[in-house]
């Protein structure tokens, strides 16, 4: 019954507003940290590590870069970099970590600052698009990537009806096979009780990552699609 009623509300969540910036904004800002970072097929650290697959990963894990002492901290905290902490991060780097750290000496190596939302969220969405999560879509299918840190349940529907259910926990992705249409349907759930959550078309032989969980049809995005 639960399962009936969250696919029953797909097709009313699919006409609500959409919270995510496009990848494309965020390839144009981060020209802004390029002097620091490489993110790519082929990426070396330079002053900043690369930052590849950075969703998902422990902070200070890179392998042969020198980091901070405050980021060595703040990897022993336990600090993963997700949207979520990206996005707080970015706004002021020094700040966030002083903060996470209880340390009023901590310090970042980054000093570039990101004040306005709508930037960091949108370089969130183009450091995704290089999420090795992402890869290996079958070309008759789509996939989803939950690149939020909590755990939520994914909806798949496809065009010719093919549904799937599943909870997908951090960097955990979901794949539907199988279909001719151009695109299929995903929707996302807080829990097995709730209605309200949000949906996103997403075309056939694509993945689409989901940044940041809001119900109302607002989660974040890693793709814009007008």
């Amino acid at each position: 019954m639960k399962n009936t009623l969250i696919l029953a509300a797909i097709t009313a969540l699919l006409t609500g507003p959409l919270f995510a910036q496009s990848a494309q904004d965020g390839e144009k800002i981060f020209k802004k940290c390029k002097a620091c970072h490489q993110v790519g097929e082929g990426a070396k650290n330079k002053i900043g590590p690369i930052l590849t697959d950075v969703i998902g990963r422990p902070a200070g894990s890179v392998g042969g870069f020198k980091y901070s002492k405050s980021m060595f901290e703040a990897n022993a905290a336990g600090l993963v970099w997700t949207s979520e902490t990206i996005f707080e991060y970015l706004q002021d780097p020094t700040k966030y970590l002083r903060a996470l750290l209880d340390d009023p000496k901590a310090r970042a190596k980054m000093t570039l600052k990101l004040k306005k939302s709508e930037d960091r969220r949108a370089v969130i969405a183009y450091l995704a698009s290089f999420s090795t999560a992402a890869a290996e879509v079958p070309q008759d299918g789509f996939c989803i990537v939950n690149a939020s840190d909590k755990s939520h349940f994914f909806v798949t529907e496809t065009r010719e009806g093919a549904r799937q259910l599943s909870e997908l926990a951090p960097s955990e992705r979901l794949c539907a096979q199988g279909t001719a249409a151009s695109d299929g349907i995903v929707s996302v759930y807080e829990d097995l009780d709730g209605l309200e959550g949000c949906s996103r078309i997403i075309p056939t032989g694509t993945a689409e990552e989901m940044l940041v969980y809001a119900e109302f049809d607002r989660c974040g995005w890693s793709s814009h699609k007008s």
